[in-house]
């Protein structure tokens, strides 16, 4: 399939820091439906964003996940793969329009190595980003 406009690279790597790995406000803990900023999203490994209300101004909101199954890691260019094509089919779900069609540029939280095999971490996040604050959810927009 080829798209008008590229995916935005991948922001971050799933990364558990310390012996302890897990930290307050631990990527292992968002889920879909949550907001955040992208700020919290910069660097190349990204243990910990916090949270925020949909109604408190964000610029980025958690849409979809996938979920890796088996014990042995796959490979980075595997889980970015895997990870685009599932974020790509439930865009349009979310926004209401095709990824194609959209405003919106999106990027994934996906598990790295460490986190796969330390943390039992299978989860890529689909997370839209917004160049523009929001105080609500981006769902349904068709922006």
């Amino acid at each position: 399939m080829s798209l008008r406009r590229p995916v935005l690279a991948v922001a971050a790597t799933l990364a558990l820091v310390g012996a302890a790995g897990c930290t307050a406000d631990s990527v292992l803990d968002l889920e879909v439906g949550d907001c955040l900023n992208q700020s919290d999203l910069e660097g190349e490994e990204v243990s910990s964003a916090a949270a925020v209300e949909c109604t408190e101004e964000h610029d980025a909101e958690i849409f979809g996940e996938h979920v890796f199954s088996g014990d042995d890691y796959p490979g980075v260019d595997t889980v970015q793969a895997e990870s685009q094509e599932t974020c790509l089919a439930e865009f349009e779900e979310f926004i209401g329009l095709p990824y194609e069609e959209s405003a919106l540029p999106f990027t994934m939280l996906y598990p790295s190595e460490q986190s796969w095999n330390d943390a039992d971490d299978r989860t890529t996040l689909c997370i839209v980003v917004s160049d523009e604050p929001l105080t609500e959810s981006l769902e349904g927009s068709k922006i």
